[in-house]
C-alpha cells in the first residue's frame, strides 16, 4: 500500500524527511494531519509542523475533507459498521508560496478553518448538521 508509518504522539523526523523525498519524486501523498482520528467526527487543530512538508518539498497542498466515516467507524469501535455514507470534498490547491509567505502557524489556522468550513459545506449537502465548534475538540490520542 506504500505506506509511510509514522510514529503517534512525537515528531518522527524520519518519516517527514520520508515523505518530503517521495513529494520530491513527484508523487503525491495522503497526509492527516490531525495526527489521529477525533473521538467526535469534528476536525482537531491541525499540526504547525505540517506546513514544513510543503515548504521543503516546495508542493501545493490539496486540501480534502472526509466526511461519513466517524460514524461509519468511530474511534472507540473494534469493527466498522455493516453499511454506511462516506463522502469526500476537495479544495483548491493551496501553493507552497503561500505556505512559506504565512509561516507554519499561521497557516496551519487558516487550513484548520478552511477544512472546518468545508466539512460544513459537506454535511450540509448531504443533509447533515454542521458540527459546532464552540467547545474545543478532544485531542487526548
Amino acid at each position: 500500500m506504500y505506506a509511510i508509518p509514522i510514529r503517534q504522539g512525537q515528531a518522527d523526523i524520519g518519516a517527514i524527511k520520508t515523505v518530503i523525498s517521495v513529494l520530491k519524486l513527484g508523487r503525491a501523498v495522503c497526509l492527516y494531519p490531525e495526527g489521529s482520528r477525533t473521538f467526535d467526527g469534528r476536525i482537531a487543530e491541525i499540526k504547525p509542523g505540517f506546513g514544513l512538508i510543503s515548504r521543503r518539498a516546495n508542493v501545493p497542498i490539496v486540501p480534502a475533507v472526509i466526511d461519513g466515516a466517524f460514524e461509519c467507524w468511530p474511534r472507540t469501535k473494534k469493527a466498522p459498521k455493516l453499511f454506511g455514507r462516506v463522502a469526500v470534498l476537495y479544495g483548491k490547491p493551496i501553493p507552497a508560496e503561500h505556505v512559506k509567505e504565512v509561516g507554519d502557524e499561521v497557516f496551519a489556522g487558516e487550513l484548520t478553518r478552511q477544512l472546518r468550513e468545508m466539512q460544513a459545506e459537506l454535511r450540509k449537502k448531504l443533509g447533515k448538521d454542521p458540527y459546532d465548534y464552540t467547545t474545543p475538540v478532544p485531542t487526548d490520542y
